[in-house]
């Protein structure tokens, strides 16, 4: 009783949140009785310390506290219901507030594991006070009555003043609420927010999202004139010419013919003494074929690679062209890669898909992807426009 202010003023200040107070700010030392019921008339559980005069009281305060953990395990360890635990036996029986700020259960606990067995000090030597029994708490467990003893005392710092319990320990335990200072709360709670924003700033992503590509215009917008992709160059006569054909050459008077067909009239002779004149409308005479030198033989390895039939034969018909879609030359796998997205644009776009043709074709710069034959030019840049516009590298060209 005489060192318990001390020991208060010790376990208050350890906090480090806690206003800082001295042995002067505790007063009212006293002793408190709650009642209790236990199953049995037996008393049990309680042992008091033991304590020799060759023992002072600033070797006990030197001694080794249990740590932290410690602490909290053998606080919550009682609400713990483990199997095989024996079953309660003692109770309170008191329902009266008298500790602010502490829940009666969690003094029952606190009665019940550091209360002292009989009173630590006679009732002319210290103040005591005894809890009114609730009788209704009484009744619920039909037992005996007994009173568990604790210290009290109250501590006073300017307006703000708490009250604690002591238990039965060396040093004492001690139950109750700290006088907590502002300053120290507010300079915790800053550190807490900085060690928030920290942490969301190393978290944060670094990377900037990548700019939405802009939309692609509209499938019916006007495609102007000078927005038209130029036309794939036709391959020279001779490379033409080397490509070996199944369709037979045709004759050198074949383009006259073409172009005067034959006069199919009755021919009108004049006769004059017996001799005949040649008619009025007479055919033109078929031109001699000239034979042709052979060229000489040309290095394999200066060769160019071989073009498509299809090509030669779109090049030599005469008097008209093929219209097609064609993408940048390239290998054969990429080619058809850029065929297939051809196919799957003109489903979208081309009213009758299934009356075109679509294939990958070798030419001297490479692999093309290839669709024809289209209606018109107008008609094939208008569709190249769509397809231009949703990422594909194609041309309109004539064959």
């Amino acid at each position: 009783m005489e060192r318990l202010a001390e020991q208060i003023v010790a376990w208050h200040n350890r906090h480090p949140l806690a206003r800082r107070i001295a042995v002067g700010d505790v007063h009212t030392v006293g002793v408190v009785a709650l009642p209790f019921v236990r199953a049995s008339a037996e008393a049990g559980g309680l042992v008091e310390p033991v304590l020799t005069d060759a023992v002072t009281f600033d070797e006990l305060a030197a001694a080794p506290r249990p740590s932290t953990l410690a602490l909290l395990w053998r606080r919550w360890r009682g609400l713990l219901r483990l199997p095989g635990r024996k079953p309660r036996t003692q109770w309170r029986a008191f329902s009266e507030k008298f500790l602010p700020g502490t829940r009666l259960a969690r003094v029952e606990r606190f009665a019940l594991a550091h209360g002292f067995a009989e009173a630590p000090a006679a009732p002319e030597a210290a103040p005591s006070r005894v809890v009114v029994v609730d009788e209704r708490l009484a009744a619920a467990h039909s037992g005996w009555p007994f009173e568990i003893y604790l210290m009290t005392a109250g501590v006073d710092l300017g307006s703000h003043r708490t009250r604690v319990l002591a238990g039965r320990g060396i040093p004492s335990e001690i139950l109750g609420r700290r006088l907590w200072d502002p300053r120290r709360l507010g300079a915790a709670a800053a550190l807490l927010v900085l060690l928030a924003l920290a942490g969301t700033w190393m978290l944060w992503p670094r990377r900037v999202a990548e700019a939405l590509p802009a939309p692609a215009p509209a499938a019916s917008m006007p495609v102007p004139a000078s927005a038209a992709v130029p036309e794939m160059p036709v391959p020279p006569a001779s490379e033409a010419a080397s490509v070996p054909s199944t369709e037979p050459e045709p004759a050198a008077s074949e383009p006259d013919a073409a172009a005067s067909p034959p006069d199919i009239r009755p021919r009108l002779v004049e006769r004059a003494e017996g001799a005949k004149r040649p008619p009025l409308h007479a055919a033109r005479p078929a031109a001699v074929p000239v034979a042709r030198a052979p060229a000489p033989p040309t290095p394999a390895a200066s060769l160019p690679p071989p073009t498509d039939p299809r090509l030669a034969g779109m090049a030599k018909s005469p008097g008209q062209f093929v219209v097609a879609l064609v993408g940048p030359p390239g290998n054969k796998a990429e080619a058809e890669a850029l065929l297939k997205k051809m196919q799957a644009g003109l489903t979208a776009v081309y009213g009758s898909p299934q009356s075109l043709q679509s294939d990958i074709v070798q030419t001297p710069e490479g692999w093309r992807a290839t669709v024809w034959p289209f209606p018109s030019r107008e008609e094939a840049q208008l569709i190249n426009a769509t397809l231009v516009a949703r990422g594909l590298r194609t041309k309109a060209v004539n064959f």
